[in-house]
């Protein structure tokens, strides 16, 4: 990668990247450039007539189940009147990966990976108490974030 620095003289400081967008090392500086201009927003939860403000490190995995969109937080189980893609967007630059059609996880809580016999892999977070599956369709995007 060709790292250029160019002094202007200009009312707000501009990046230009020229090259495969899609790369791993471009999308990890989307993300650091995006946390840097404070993007990172509380996600607004509710469980029954309450509404409760977490911040996305409080987030262990987000699942689309149905129509609902359950949140997983260290406090417990919550829904999202958001949805799946939309909360994706809002965390970009944060360690949340998609792993399967309906499930996005926080990284920082993953404690291991396996491989299936079936091609897809038994993800295993550091509470012990669950296990998702990543599928060979987003493994790729998994291991991207890690």
């Amino acid at each position: 990668m060709k790292v250029n620095f160019e002094l202007a003289n200009v009312t707000e400081t501009e990046v230009l990247i020229r090259g495969d967008i899609t790369s791993p090392e471009v999308v990890a500086i989307l993300e650091y450039v995006k946390g840097l201009s404070g993007n990172t927003k509380k996600l607004m939860l509710f469980k029954e007539d309450e509404q409760f403000l977490f911040s996305p490190s409080e987030v262990v995995y987000i699942e689309a189940k149905g129509s609902k969109v359950q949140v997983v937080t260290t406090a417990g189980i919550f829904d999202s009147k958001k949805k799946l893609y939309e909360l994706k967007e809002l965390l970009i630059s944060e360690p949340f990966a998609q792993i399967n059609k309906g499930t996005l996880v926080n990284i920082d809580f993953v404690k291991s990976v396996q491989a299936e016999f079936s091609g897809n892999y038994s993800l295993k977070l550091k509470s012990g108490k669950e296990i998702l599956t990543i599928s060979r369709k987003y493994f790729k995007e998994f291991k991207s974030k890690i």
